[in-house]
């Protein structure tokens, strides 16, 4: 294992030397019906590269190039034409994302439900144990009786774990869905209603809404309702600010040693514990929202 860490850190300190740390790029192809290989100039600027990450739309409008959207321009057209120009090329690549997302959760889904054995396999045992440790604080927070919560705990968390770590395959046009605000903001609203919805059930409309809009009962009801605005804000923000910032951590660091060694570590911190961390923080706070307005 060494000795092959050790010839890709000598390919790709080679790759950098030969590279003139981006200042070329070596091209290979066909000028004049011969195949060609040699380097080129190239321009490398890490503002600019941040904005087309991270800012697409803008990026675009500055510069009058045909956008790469990765995907079937039909439906890139049809989007634009909803959407309109400004923001067509984030819009389309968010929902591309999130179509991804939902097709390997639903895979993921089909191939365990498949391979369910009495003598389980791997994959199995890691699903049953995350299954059944979410099921744990389920009963714990809300009571036993209410361990039918667990599929939609377990859903949450696996749809935000997903999403986080689907922008470390190194495949063009992969991003993690979570680090555009729109995905954890609709999250985060999500989970606020799911939290009224159960108090409703559990408590009763009027009993639950009063708290809310009746001043005899409740003097200080505007604070509340400010209260609730602030856990859709601060159960969004506080996923979309660890991923976005991860994400750009990793580029421009990986920028500063040229690609070499770094992301790797970068990734798996940023990436894989940061994501599941954060995942797993948001999936606590919408359990215990829920925790919280049952019990009052």
């Amino acid at each position: 294992m060494l000795k092959i860490f050790l010839i890709f850190f000598v390919i790709e300190i080679a790759l950098v030397v030969i590279s003139g740390n981006f200042s070329k790029e070596l091209k290979i192809g066909f000028e004049d019906g011969k195949f060609t290989v040699y380097q080129a100039e190239s321009h490398y600027d890490l503002q600019e590269k941040i904005t087309e990450e991270f800012q697409i739309d803008e990026y675009y409008s500055k510069h009058d190039v045909e956008p790469k959207i990765y995907g079937s321009s039909k439906i890139y057209d049809f989007f634009k034409n909803i959407f309109g120009k400004a923001t067509a090329v984030a819009t389309f690549q968010l929902l591309r994302m999130l179509l991804i997302v939902d097709i390997l959760i639903l895979l993921m889904a089909v191939l365990i439900r498949k391979s369910l054995l009495a003598r389980p396999s791997k994959p199995q045992i890691i699903f049953e144990l995350l299954y059944t440790s979410l099921e744990q604080f389920v009963t714990e927070t809300l009571g036993k009786d209410k361990a039918y919560y667990t599929p939609y705990i377990v859903s949450l968390f696996l749809f935000l774990w997903v999403c986080n770590m689907i922008g470390m395959i190194p495949i063009p046009g992969f991003m993690e869905p979570t680090r555009n605000l729109n995905v954890p903001l609709g999250l985060g609203f999500l989970s606020v209603v799911i939290v009224h919805a159960s108090a409703v059930k559990f408590k009763g409309a009027w009993k639950h809404l009063q708290n809310y809009i009746n001043p005899v009962k409740n003097p200080l009801f505007l604070l509340d309702i400010v209260g609730e605005v602030s856990k859709v804000v601060s159960i969004s923000f506080r996923l979309f600010g660890n991923i976005l910032g991860g994400a750009i951590i990793i580029l421009v660091v990986s920028s500063l040693v040229s690609y070499v060694v770094f992301p790797v570590g970068l990734n798996l911190f940023f990436g894989m514990f940061v994501g599941t961390i954060q995942a797993f923080v948001f999936t606590m706070l919408a359990l215990t929202y829920i925790g919280v307005e049952i019990a009052e």
